[in-house]
C-alpha cells in the first residue's frame, strides 16, 4: 500500500454529508439494465439523478451537472458519439467526470471504442473490474463479458489527472505509480460471502463515485491558484487527493451497503437493504464501521 496523504473515517463520513447538503446533479449517460438501480441509487445519497443519452444535448446537460458518469454499457454508435461529447465538455468546463468501461474485453468493438475515449484529453477516474482495466492497459479481448474471472495483473503506471478504482475481490485505487489496495475482508464479509448476485451494482458504484467527486472537485476549483483557469493542465496533478478520496469513499460506502444486502432474507429485499445501506452513510454506524479499518497508511 502507498499513499502520499491520510483520509479518516470522519472525512469519509462528510463526504457523504456533503452530498446530502450540496444535492448534487449527477447526470448519468447509463446502460439500461442498470439505470433503475443507479437513479435510485443517487437518490438514496442524496445526490439529484438525470439520464439523458440524446448527442444532441450532451453539450447542454454537461454544463447544468454538477458531474459526469458515462457507463458504456450497451455501446453503439449514438451512445459513443454522446460520451466524447461530454468528455470534450467536462474537460472544457474542469467538470467532475466518471467513466465506468462496461465489459469492454468482450469485444474488440467495445475496446476500440473505449480506447478511442482515453485518448481524448480528459482528467477524472475510470471505474472498472480488474478484467477491464487490464482490457484498457493491454489492450487485449478477454472474452470475459462484464465478469472479472481470471486473475488479470493491474499496473499502477496512469497518465496524470486520471485514477483507476479497480474493483474485484479486494479494490485497488491506481494513480500516476501509486497504489492503495482495500481488501473487502478485514473487519466483516468478503465479497464471497454475500449470497446475492444484485445485476446492476458494479454500475451503481461508478454513480457513487461521480456523486463523491461531484462535491470534492469544486473546493479544488474555488483556490486561487486554479479559480483564474480552470481547465488548465494545473488541474490534472492538483486534483489527485480529490479523486483519490472520491474513489475511497464510493469503494467503502458500496462495501458497507453490500454487506448489510447480505443479511436480506431474500434476493429482492436485498436491493432494499442495498439502498437503505446508502441512505446510512451519513449515520454514526457507518462511521463506526469505518473505525474499524485502516483506510490509509
Amino acid at each position: 500500500m502507498s499513499c502520499s496523504f491520510q483520509v479518516t473515517p470522519a472525512q469519509i463520513c462528510g463526504v457523504f454529508r456533503e452530498i446530502r447538503r450540496r444535492r448534487p446533479l449527477i447526470h448519468m449517460l447509463p446502460n439500461t439494465v442498470s439505470a433503475s438501480l443507479c437513479a435510485d441509487g443517487l437518490s438514496a445519497l442524496g445526490a439529484r439523478p438525470l439520464m439523458a443519452v440524446s448527442p444532441q444535448e450532451m453539450a447542454e446537460i454537461t454544463q447544468q451537472a454538477d458531474g459526469s458518469v458515462i457507463n458504456l454499457g450497451q455501446p453503439d454508435d449514438s451512445k459513443l458519439e454522446a460520451a466524447s461529447m461530454v468528455m470534450a465538455e467536462a474537460y472544457k468546463l474542469a467538470k467532475p467526470l466518471v467513466l465506468d468501461p462496461v465489459g469492454c474485453g468482450a469485444s474488440y468493438f467495445r475496446l476500440r471504442a473505449v480506447q478511442r475515449l482515453l485518448a481524448m484529453p480528459w482528467h477524472g477516474i475510470v471505474k472498472g473490474n480488474r478484467s477491464e482495466i487490464y482490457s484498457i492497459q493491454q489492450n487485449r479481448v478477454t472474452r470475459e463479458g462484464v465478469d472479472a474471472i481470471a486473475k488479470h495483473e493491474v499496473s499502477d503506471k496512469v497518465a496524470c489527472g486520471r485514477v483507476y478504482l479497480v474493483t474485484g475481490e479486494e479494490d485497488a485505487i491506481l494513480w500516476e505509480g501509486r497504489s492503495l489496495r482495500l481488501p473487502r475482508d478485514r473487519g466483516g464479509r468478503t465479497e464471497k460471502d454475500n449470497r446475492y448476485n444484485i445485476v446492476g451494482t458494479g454500475c451503481l458504484l461508478g454513480a457513487l463515485v461521480g456523486a463523491c467527486y461531484s462535491v470534492l472537485l469544486p473546493a479544488l476549483l474555488e483556490t486561487d491558484d486554479l479559480s483564474a483557469n480552470p481547465g488548465s493542465e494545473n488541474v490534472a496533478s492538483a486534483g489527485n487527493k480529490e479523486r483519490v478520496t472520491a474513489a475511497l469513499a464510493a469503494s467503502l460506502g458500496m462495501a458497507y451497503s453490500l454487506e448489510q444486502a447480505a443479511l436480506a432474507p431474500s434476493y429482492g429485499m436485498a436491493k432494499y437493504f442495498l439502498l437503505d445501506g446508502l441512505d446510512a452513510l451519513t449515520g454514526r454506524e457507518f462511521e463506526d464501521w469505518l473505525a474499524q479499518r485502516a483506510l490509509m497508511e
